[in-house]
Formats: C-alpha cells, sequence, structure tokens
C-alpha cells in the first residue's frame, strides 16, 4: 500500500497510538510500535519482518537470529496487551481500533462494533425488544398473587439497593493520576510535539509549566538528546511534574542562551533553580566552564522525588542573567547514587542475554566509529565488542556530585594480523580523566598477549569538575588510540 493511498481517520489512529500513556511507559514496546506505524505510513508493510524490527528498532546485531532469540515476539505480545489496555482506558471512545494480529507485524483496523438495539420506543430512544408471555401460559402469575410478589420485590429492593451502592462506594478505586514512568520534556516547544530519538526515547513538548515565555533559535541542536533542542522556556517559572514515589534522575539540558534578538548567547549564568524548594547548587551557572560555553551543557542530579502532593516543584528565578532551560527529563534512578552508565562504541544500543543494556556511543567527540568483522573470544558477549571508536577522541560524560568508579574495555582488533602486521608497540596511547593521567603508553597487545583478547582496566574515585562532567581523554602516541566500550 503506497502511503498516499492510507485513509486519514487511519493515519490519525496510529498517531494516537503513539501518544497513549500506556505505551509511553514501556520504551522498548513504543519503539516497536513506533517502527511499525512509520513503516507503514511509508508504504512499507511488507518489511514489517521479525529479523528487520530486531535489528532496525531494537538495535540488536546483523547476526540477529530469530530462532534463538524471542525478543521481538515478547515485546509484540507486550504490544499487544498494551494495545487491548489503551482501548479499555483512554482510546475507549474510539471508533476506529488498530489490531495486530499474533504472528503478525502488520496493523489491520477494526471498526468499534455497537450495540445492537431492535424496537424505538415514542421518543425516538432505541430500546430492547421484550417478549410479553401469553395469558394461558404456565409461567403467567395470578393477578393477586402478582400483588403481593410485588410489594416482597419492592420491600427487598428498598434495603437491598441502598446497602449494595454502600458497598461498592466502599470498594471503589481510588482515583489516580497516571504517573509516567519518564518524563522527557523539550522546554518552550508546543505540548502537542512528539519526537523519537534514534535510541527510542520520546520526547514530547513543553507541560505541567507555569509561566515564563517561550524562545526558539530556529538551530536544531540534537548533540546530547538526539532531538531538536532549538526551543527554550525563559524568565521565573515552574514546573509541577507528577511522579511515583521512587528516586529519579534528573537532567537539565541548556544550550546557549536565546537573546532578545533571536540569536545564542554564551555567557548564560547567574540564575536559581529549586527543586521542592531546595536550590541545585551546580545549576546556578549552566555556563560556568570555558570548554563546554558552546556546546549543549547537561546539568544531571540523582535522588530527585516528589513532594508531599506527589509532584515535583521545578522553580527557575531570575538572578544576574534571566532564567532558562531546553529540555527536562526524568528517569527511574537508584537510591544514593546515580545509575551505572555502560557504553558501547557502536551506534546502535545493545542488551545481554541477563538484561543488562549498554547504550550506543554518546557524549564523544572526533575519533571514528568502526566495526571489526572479526569477534573477540572472551566471556562478554561478542557483539558487545566489536564495536571501536579509534584515533584522537574524546567522551565528556555527565554526572551528579560523587565519586565514581570507571572500567575501560579494550581489544587489539586490528594490530597483530599478517594483514597489518604489528604486534607489540605497534599502538601506544594516554588515557587521562579531567586531565589527570590514567594510563601511560598503554600498549594493548602487550597487556592481552595476543590479538583479539579483551583487556579491562578499572579506576576509583573519579570526581567530576566544576561543568558536572567527567572528561575522558585519549590521545596517541604511536598510531591511534581506541576503546571499545566504558561502564562509568
Amino acid at each position: 500500500m503506497e502511503s498516499g493511498a492510507i485513509p486519514q481517520t487511519e493515519r490519525e489512529e496510529l498517531e494516537s497510538v503513539l501518544r497513549a500513556k500506556v505505551l509511553v511507559r514501556s520504551p522498548s514496546v513504543l519503539r516497536i510500535a513506533d517502527y511499525i506505524v512509520r513503516k507503514y505510513l511509508d508504504g512499507e508493510a511488507a518489511g514489517l519482518k521479525e529479523y528487520n524490527i530486531a535489528v532496525e528498532a531494537l538495535g540488536k546485531p546483523a547476526e540477529f537470529d530469530p530462532k534463538r532469540d524471542s525478543i521481538v515476539r515478547v515485546e509484540a505480545h507486550r504490544l499487544r496487551k498494551k494495545l487491548a489496555e489503551f482501548y479499555k482506558t483512554e482510546g475507549a471512545d474510539h471508533t476506529l481500533q488498530v489490531v495486530i494480529d499474533p504472528g503478525q507485524y502488520i496493523p489491520r483496523f477494526m471498526s468499534k462494533v455497537q450495540p445492537a438495539v431492535t424496537t424505538e420506543s415514542d421518543t425516538g430512544i432505541a430500546l430492547p425488544e421484550y417478549s410479553t408471555p401469553e395469558p394461558d401460559s404456565p409461567n403467567v402469575i395470578p393477578a393477586g398473587k402478582r400483588s403481593e410478589s410485588r410489594k416482597w420485590l419492592i420491600l427487598t429492593l428498598v434495603i437491598f439497593i441502598p446497602a449494595l451502592a454502600f458497598l461498592m462506594w466502599r470498594l471503589r478505586p481510588m482515583p489516580t493520576a497516571p504517573v509516567p514512568e519518564a518524563v522527557r520534556l523539550v522546554s518552550g516547544a508546543v505540548e502537542n510535539l512528539v519526537l523519537v530519538s534514534g535510541t527510542g526515547d520520546r520526547w514530547r513538548g513543553d507541560a505541567w509549566f507555569k509561566g515564563g515565555k517561550e524562545a526558539n533559535s530556529g538551530q536544531l541542536i540534537t548533540e546530547a538528546t538526539e532531538v531538536p533542542l532549538s526551543y527554550q522556556r525563559q524568565g521565573n517559572f515552574d514546573y509541577d511534574i507528577p511522579l511515583s514515589n521512587i528516586p529519579y534522575e534528573l537532567r537539565l539540558y541548556f544550550t546557549p542562551r536565546i537573546t532578545a534578538t533571536g540569536n545564542p548567547g554564551i555567557t548564560a549564568h547567574g540564575f536559581d533553580v529549586l527543586a521542592n524548594g531546595v536550590k541545585l547548587l551546580d545549576a546556578l551557572d549552566p555556563g560556568i566552564g570555558q570548554r563546554n560555553q558552546d556546546r549543549t551543557i547537561i546539568r544531571v542530579f540523582h535522588d530527585i522525588g516528589p513532594g508531599p502532593d506527589g509532584q515535583l516543584h521545578l522553580s527557575f528565578r531570575d538572578g544576574a542573567e534571566i532564567a532558562y532551560v531546553n529540555a527536562v527529563e526524568l528517569t527511574p534512578g537508584e537510591a544514593g547514587k546515580l545509575t551505572t552508565i555502560r557504553l558501547i562504541a557502536k551506534a546502535a544500543p545493545y542488551t545481554e542475554p541477563g538484561g543488562i543494556t549498554w547504550a550506543a556511543d554518546r557524549y564523544s567527540t572526533a575519533g571514528i566509529l568502526t566495526i571489526r568483522s572479526e569477534h573477540i573470544k572472551d566471556s562478554l558477549e561478542q557483539n558487545l565488542m566489536s564495536g571501536e571508536r579509534y584515533g584522537t577522541f574524546a567522551y565528556e560524560i555527565p554526572v551528579s556530585k560523587g565519586h565514581y568508579g570507571l572500567k575501560l574495555y579494550f581489544a587489539e582488533t586490528w594490530f597483530g594480523s599478517k594483514l597489518n602486521g604489528g604486534g607489540v608497540g605497534s599502538r601506544r596511547f594516554d588515557v587521562r580523566a579531567n586531565g589527570v593521567p590514567l594510563l601511560r603508553d598503554f600498549d594493548i597487545f602487550q597487556e592481552a598477549g595476543q590479538r583479539n583478547r579483551l583487556v579491562v582496566k578499572e579506576f576509583h574515585g573519579l570526581t567530576p569538575n566544576v561543568d558536572g562532567y567527567i572528561n575522558l581523554d585519549f590521545a596517541p602516541r604511536v598510531n591511534n588510540a581506541c576503546v571499545n566500550a566504558l561502564e562509568l
């Protein structure tokens, strides 16, 4: 089916499904739903196969085998359950419903069947049709007994109905506002904006705010989030965001402030940000460091939660400069610490069979991503270490205050073969964290003793710099520096 042939009602229903709250709370299910919808609307429904969904939507490697890995079938089953839940709740009044049949991935559409009626009253209101027993039928009750039965029936109803109503009132479910699992807001953007990043994160337009004004520079700054951050909310404003009673991680995104002329300025600093009345001190000056003043700056906080009313109250107040923010992100976290950051040098995320997820390469500058054809022989999954970033490069990882451990994963996948020659001494480089040396004149081949063997280097006690980042610099001495993955 060509995209132009799809009825508008079907398009609108598919888009409404992608906005469903039950899907927003399940990122992996939402990722599959978004992929299915986009393929269908682009007229590429024939490509909705299990393998394609695994590789293109879930970031599985090209060697993915549907016979050995049931991840797509499992997530598709969850999607069907979410669709059923959607049409029982927020989509209950929809006359058209999206259905994905078991074993299939191409959506079909079903009209909601309304209850049938057979007769009409004199007022034009449809009524069900009833039959009346014949007078000589054995089921007909004599007139006297009918009167007595009617009295008992009325008395029973007078006693029973109030009691039943009271019981149902006591047992009624208490109304609760839907609480999102994760919140990602593009500040200053229209509320109905929906953006899905390459990693499947779902961002929406501005919501739950009071005060301030919107600004738009017209620039598409996508470096940190993979979605445009050209919008801002400026001035004195608040967010009142409903959250579950669990610890969250808060990330505030700042691009250079948009001035009154619409041009970005690079001296944005000196305003207050408070969470539930408590000042977030290192959010006062998002442009304090020189290194990041012309780029997206991210401030990170852990152990953020709702107040007694179930809402997180974020307040932005002018100081020496006008307060502003480009994006607000809240994700479930762990009490007392920042969730472990796991990155692989690949363009797509990877999930180990045990459920541990490694995010796609991000926070990096310079260098080149590549995939090596030969797998690494080690206990970790081979596909985890098949990607590599090499050259002269850096990672600038935003974190909250605290002390961090770091693991760097290396394997010499290039030098040491007959084709490329080399061996010990063929690749040597340095690694620094915020200027402090971690590795000097490091030689992966010498450390591993052979090619294609994993080497893990572990460090402790790292702290963020004044910008709230841990900067890792990889500087070559002989040939290119490289890394396969990292944990922080």
